[in-house]
């Protein structure tokens, strides 16, 4: 969207008279990030206050600024404009929602759940870019302050805006879904993530569900049919809409899907079949296209025209890429899963190992604390046990403080190492290492294992 200052007003519900209808070729809450043709934002966040980075944009030459009316004597340039508001964050929110208001030229389809959200995401922009103007929300921007940015930011020409909502407490899929009031609402699944701050999964489900909270009659809902609480997200998605879509290996589901032993998979759309190669050992691979036939099918695309783009789709950056690493003269692949972590995610992560592909290769993994999982911690690092016995790998490391039950339960035929602090990983890793060995990382993002994949990428 292209923003002036009088459409700044407008959407802030401020009354003034201008001299000069200045535009803007961003809105931005980063103050490293800014030209001066930007509006400025400062939101106050855990460790730092925005507005005491007015004076750094200004010195950038930013012409305008948001600005809280308490906190007007934290700016000393007066070369600035400063727009007062009550509170800021709250402002971005009115701007994000004056964009819907605005403009009903693009469609929005929004994406939630325990995990794969972004993955779903980035990979659903990737088909439809063949055939439409695709605008995502960049990286996870995905909760209260960076979906309305993205929103915010929106490119004039957009055919189609996917955003990703996620949460980690009540009620803040309701307050994102009525700011992107989405046209194609996405449940990927429900998982024990963030838990700690529940009651237990259903209470999970209940919040993800309320992502159809501003539905309507012309609305459409897509929902896993292979899950424990498809009745209770079938019926939210029903109260708003009758355009309730099901997607998984269920034989009753809208989109389903056939695995079949030459590694292609029979997809069936709406009693369309398709038939697609398999090409990445990465187990949600179905799902995810099972989720992108089902918008196909909504936005009236021919499925055969997005066929060859489907097979091309690849795991992304600490999702499950697989890269083949020389080091040492030793040629060995890592899974790089370090894009943080949940019980759910993580097993499905270990599982992914046993794909024909590396059955043969010895398996080595690196998991680190799964984190925001509160009294159940224990018990839920516990669990993901039986899921490494399955694959028997050669090495287990450990890293952080809840994942130490980990090592210290697995069976004595399975070496183990523990680590308090990721620091010390890498050089026991590289050491134990050998020729053809398989080295699957994963643990949540505070854990920091993505220093240890990114040290092992440079070869």
């Amino acid at each position: 969207m292209k923003w002036n200052i009088k459409e700044i007003y407008e959407a802030l519900s401020i009354k003034k008279s201008l001299v000069e209808n200045f535009r803007f070729e961003k809105i931005s809450i980063d103050s490293r990030n800014l030209n001066d043709k930007s509006l400025f934002v400062p939101i106050k966040g855990e460790k730092f206050d925005g507005h005491h980075f007015i004076d750094d944009a200004a010195s950038k030459g930013v012409k305008f600024s948001l600005v809280e009316k308490n906190k007007k004597n934290l700016v000393k340039d007066k070369t600035i404009n400063l727009i007062e508001v009550s509170d800021t964050q709250e402002s971005l929110i009115k701007l994000a929602k004056h964009v819907r208001k605005k403009n009903t030229n693009f469609k929005v389809i929004c994406i939630t759940g325990s995990s794969g959200k972004t993955t779903l995401k980035d990979w659903l922009s990737q088909v439809l870019n063949k055939e439409l103007n695709i605008y995502s929300n960049p990286g996870n921007f995905n909760n209260h302050i960076g979906m309305p940015l993205s929103l915010i930011n929106i490119p004039q020409k957009t055919q189609i805006c996917i955003l990703e909502l996620g949460m980690n407490n009540y009620g803040e899929i309701k307050k994102l879904a009525e700011i992107a009031k989405p046209h194609i609402a996405i449940v990927t699944n429900v998982g024990n993530a963030h838990i700690g701050n529940f009651k237990n999964s259903l209470e999970i489900a209940n919040e993800k569900s309320d992502i159809f909270k501003y539905h309507n009659k012309n609305s459409f809902a897509i929902i896993p049919g292979d899950s424990k609480y498809l009745g209770l997200i079938q019926k939210k998605a029903k109260k708003k809409t009758s355009k309730v879509f099901t997607f998984g290996e269920n034989k009753n589901c809208y989109s389903k899907f056939n695995i079949n032993n030459d590694n292609k998979i029979s997809f069936t759309v709406s009693k369309q079949k398709i038939d697609l190669k398999k090409k990445i050992s990465f187990k949600n691979w179905e799902i995810n296209v099972s989720i992108i036939l089902v918008v196909l099918k909504i936005l009236k695309l021919n499925l055969r025209k997005f066929e060859k783009n489907l097979e091309e789709l690849k795991p992304l950056s600490g999702r499950g890429e697989i890269k083949k690493i020389i080091k040492d003269k030793k040629k060995f692949y890592l899974v790089d899963e370090s894009y943080n972590s949940s019980p759910s995610a993580l097993i499905t992560a270990i599982e992914n190992l046993n794909e024909i592909k590396f059955k043969l290769n010895k398996k080595i993994l690196v998991i680190g604390d799964m984190l925001e999982l509160g009294k159940l911690s224990k018990e839920m690092h516990q669990k993901i046990i039986p899921t490494i016995i399955g694959v028997q790998p050669r090495l287990v490391i450990t890293v952080g403080s809840s994942s130490e039950i980990i090592s210290k339960n697995l069976p004595k035929n399975i070496k183990t190492f523990h680590f308090k602090k990721v620091f010390f990983v890498y050089n026991r890793l590289i050491k134990e290492i050998q020729d053809n060995d398989l080295v699957m990382i994963k643990g949540s993002n505070s854990i920091k294992l993505s220093d240890i994949s990114r040290r092992i990428l440079k070869g």
